[in-house]
């Protein structure tokens, strides 16, 4: 189920997915062509009688190369899990719209369908209160998603209210008021790789650096909105998350990624893991900072894609010594420039 049209992709990018056709009058509304094949499938749904018939009809009707689509299909938690044995195996399954899901459901998934790369749970029955409870105490699941779509992932500062967040932030020293700044949660730890070597790959470019300039400085939470395989191509990628702007640089909860950009002098680096009370916080380089991920209960990571993330940013970055104060003042600087400018989310 696409959660951006084409056609929408077409106004926010028209360089990348080209100017938006105009439809002729007589054209129907695709958005009504949708609703009426919801219905169309609810009804067929609703018709069959054995769970025979429905794993039958489903496996033509809702499986396919990327997937299983479920949603807006109200399986009973039971039929549901039946579903999903006889229909796997998946690496991305949709059951929005279907208030049968809730946190229970929800964790079985989880720990019989691992690892997965995306998963569709709006209109479920799960709160954020309850994505709150599972990521505290299921952790370790959690780094076997890749994406999961929620309201809450939408529409507030992640890090504030999950423990396994991250902040990506990028300091220019040419113009020392600039900086641009985003968090999300973060899952897998492919995913956070192909992220972090579309930014590392933008940061290093010399002809990319007003990208981080206001109005422009969107373009960093274009890549980590963002979604795609590493066989993937830029433009196949899925939008599917608004990463938030983030005011408060190395405050509050969750991973810190500072790219300290450069042009005349060295470019440098830095990750810090979460804040533990009484402890400081220290710096981490990428080779520790993967491995540190392992030990918290990350499956293995890609090792190529790994090895890849791991040379260009070596090839490119210093790592720093120290978050000294001169740094803490810059950023203090922007995240007050920035509370005045224009802002995108």
């Amino acid at each position: 189920m696409p959660l951006v049209t084409k056609d929408t992709l077409c106004r926010v990018w028209p360089k990348e997915y080209g100017e938006v056709e105009d439809e002729a009058d007589d054209v129907e509304n695709p958005s009504i062509d949708q609703d009426q094949s919801a219905v169309i499938r609810l009804q067929k749904y609703q018709s069959l009688t054995s769970i025979e018939e429905v794993i039958a009809w489903l496996k033509n009707e809702a499986v396919s190369e990327t997937g299983i689509d479920l949603s807006g299909l109200p399986l009973d938690s039971q039929r549901l899990l039946t579903v999903l044995k006889d229909l796997g195996p998946f690496k991305r399954l949709d059951v929005s719209g279907n208030q049968q899901v809730d946190k229970d459901v929800f964790l079985q998934i989880l720990e019989t369908y691992k690892p997965l790369q995306w998963i569709n749970i709006t209109g479920c029955s799960i709160s954020e209160d309850d994505l709150k409870e599972l990521s505290s105490n299921h952790r370790k699941l959690f780094y076997s998603i890749g994406r999961i779509i929620h309201p809450v992932f939408l529409t507030g500062d992640s890090r504030n209210e999950f423990q396994n967040a991250l902040r990506f932030t990028v300091i220019l020293r040419l113009q020392q008021s600039d900086v641009s700044s985003v968090s999300l949660p973060f899952f897998g730890i492919d995913q956070l790789i192909q992220n972090l070597t579309d930014a590392v790959e933008l940061c290093t470019d010399p002809h990319c650096t007003a990208m981080f300039l206001e109005p422009h400085s969107g373009n960093l939470a274009t890549i980590f909105g963002s979604a795609r395989n590493k066989d993937e191509d830029w433009h196949d990628r899925d939008v599917e998350l608004l990463p938030r702007r983030s005011f408060d640089l190395l405050k509050g909860g969750g991973y810190d990624i500072v790219v300290h950009n450069s042009f005349n002098n060295p470019s440098k680096y830095a990750i810090l893991p979460p804040q533990v009370e009484g402890q400081k916080r220290e710096i981490m380089d990428i080779t520790a900072f993967l491995k540190h991920m392992e030990e918290q209960g990350s499956p293995p990571t890609d090792p190529d894609a790994a090895k890849n993330l791991v040379d260009l940013i070596n090839g490119s970055f210093k790592l720093m010594s120290n978050l000294n104060a001169s740094m803490f003042e810059m950023s203090k600087a922007a995240a007050i420039r920035e509370r005045t400018s224009r802002s995108f989310f």
